[in-house]
């Protein structure tokens, strides 16, 4: 039985701190591999044109929990 997962992380949009989340379902406790993989593939989505974001350079996880 998956589980869905909600990952809370932080990035650098020029000299503003942005709060962003994103959700990862998982068939057990997810492993850093999958959610760093998950962050970056959240990350492109904010580099896109239109977005507003002027482009992330790196980011840092604040937490990762289950979803009820």
């Amino acid at each position: 039985m998956s589980t869905k997962y909600k990952i809370t992380y932080e990035h650098r949009d020029g000299n503003e701190t942005r709060s962003e989340e994103v959700f990862l379902e998982s068939d057990g406790e997810p492993s850093q591999s999958e959610v760093h993989e998950a962050v970056l593939q959240d990350t492109a989505r904010l580099n896109s044109p239109g977005v507003g974001v002027t482009g992330v350079a790196g980011f840092s996880v604040i937490s990762v929990v289950p979803e009820p």
